[in-house]
């Protein structure tokens, strides 16, 4: 019996399914123990496949601003950049279906850089990995993108295998254990070990983490020019060989439209060769509101969010504000995003930061950083 009822819904949320051979309806509905049987013999025959995709459009635009000390003087001295940046971004996600509980889910991207930083990346293979998964349990295993807070502390492509068991609502809550490594050129790697609970109590949600990043090469002192001078690169320097970041999120919502959510940081970071060290709180408050649904129009959503974070709790957030503009100083600011569903299948989003730097370096000072933005994104 369960298993007409989960066929049932796989047929009905498939978008496009393709088959070979006969036909993946059975002729004779009306006896549904021969109709289960059908289709039970189908399952072993012939996968499913789907695809879906999105094409988005961005423009922003960044000032950023600071004050540098030049060791050679003595002096401070103010910089003063803007940035625009355009970009267009095609994506597709196709999944194939090897059995009932067995599927295949890969991703390509063309990301195409019109103005601003950085490169542009004709069609390639983004994420491919296989992906298990009954009543309680999942597992992921290959090239995933790992979304961590609702993306205030991590949303990043990953290699490694992911186990998740359980459910929010149910007992214990739902565990997730992940280990890999980052999917990035081997000098810049980490290893990773990622912790996860989740549970729900009426309207309350508690998620606690613990995410473990490891360089598996140590970096280089990051401003090798101070040493001449004997100063320590410190909150002015970048990077860590290793991130240790614990938080626990408290997210209450009154009703279907509102959330209010809290998210408590304690993070650890270290860099050998540059002998810098921090173990800092932090936290991130936010409140939503709706909900936008591409296939809903009409539909939108709005957040706010103060952040209040060291820079060993950033591991790779999801933001359109640059993170890594702070060094090791941290930050502190808002930032503020609407999301509206003019007709069904498109969203469009606007976004902007205020940010400025937690702490001072001993050479850097005063950083602030000015984001807005605007995108399109077609939904198929």
């Amino acid at each position: 019996m369960w298993k007409r009822m989960v066929l049932s819904m796989l047929l009905a949320c498939l978008p496009w399914s393709f088959c070979h051979g006969e036909s993946p309806v059975p002729e004779d509905m009306g006896n549904l123990e021969k109709a289960g049987a059908a289709l039970e013999k189908q399952e072993e025959k012939v996968p499913w496949f789907e695809i879906h995709g999105d094409y988005r459009w961005l423009y922003g635009n960044g000032r950023f601003r600071g004050k540098a000390l030049s060791p050679e003087s003595g002096a401070w001295k103010r910089q003063d950049e803007k940035v625009t940046m355009e970009t267009r971004r095609f994506r597709l996600f196709p999944v194939l279906r090897l059995t009932p509980h067995l599927l295949l889910k890969t991703a390509l991207e063309d990301n195409r850089i019109d103005q601003g930083p950085g490169n542009s990346h004709h069609l390639f293979l983004l994420r491919a990995y296989l992906q298990y998964e009954n009543e309680s349990l999942k597992i992921e295993a290959g090239r995933l993108n790992y979304y961590l807070m609702d993306g205030d502390l991590l949303d990043k492509k990953m290699d490694g295998f992911r186990i998740r068991y359980g459910h929010d609502d149910e007992g214990p809550g739902r565990s997730v254990f992940f280990y890999g490594r980052t999917a990035e050129d081997r000098s810049k790697s980490r290893k990773v070990l990622v912790l996860e609970n989740k549970r729900t109590l009426g309207k309350w949600l508690i998620h606690s983490a613990y995410a473990d990043f490891r360089a598996i090469h140590g970096h280089k002192e990051s401003i090798p020019a101070l040493s001449y001078f004997h100063m320590p690169s410190g909150k002015s320097g970048e990077r860590f060989d290793r991130q240790q970041v614990g938080v626990v999120k408290g997210a209450y919502s009154p009703n279907e439209d509102w959330t209010f959510s809290v998210d408590y940081v304690l993070s650890h970071g270290y860099h050998e060769k540059d002998h810098f060290s921090e173990t800092k709180p932090g936290y991130v408050a936010a409140a939503m509101y709706g909900e936008a649904d591409p296939k809903r129009a009409g539909s939108y959503e709005v957040w706010v969010r103060y952040y209040h974070l060291p820079s060993s709790a950033l591991l790779a957030p999801t933001m359109d504000a640059d993170t890594t503009f702070f060094r090791r100083m941290g930050f502190s600011g808002w930032g503020a995003r609407l999301d509206f569903v003019p007709v069904k299948g498109l969203v469009w989003a606007l976004e902007g930061f205020s940010l400025k730097n937690r702490s001072s370096g001993i050479v850097t000072g005063d950083f602030h950083e000015y984001v807005l933005g605007t995108s399109v994104t077609a939904y198929f």
